[in-house]
């Protein structure tokens, strides 16, 4: 799946449980999705880039939203997306 239709995959998703999707959420969102060995604070930061005024917050609440969907858990600083675990900086699923 490319990450565009990931992208609108988890958006999709996230409004059907009644989430309110803005333009911060999409953009990490889409850091996520692009840096999936990334941890929540490169997300941020990475984030921070595209949107100046973002706050450690809403990273963090983004990704609980995710979690709560069931598009992304935590496991040490690795995200899994769709329930595919990526990790470990090899670009091999874990």
């Amino acid at each position: 799946m490319q990450l565009q239709q990931m992208e609108e995959s988890v958006i999709s998703r996230l409004r059907n449980f009644g989430h309110r999707i803005t333009s911060q959420k999409r953009i990490i969102i889409k850091n996520i999705l692009n840096n999936p060995d990334s941890t929540i604070k490169e997300i941020y930061y990475l984030s921070k880039k595209t949107a100046p005024d973002l706050n450690l917050s809403t990273v963090y609440r983004t990704i609980k939203s995710l979690e709560a969907v069931g598009f992304l858990g935590s496991r040490n600083i690795n995200f899994c997306l769709s329930n595919v675990w990526v990790g470990g900086g090899t670009g091999e699923v874990v």
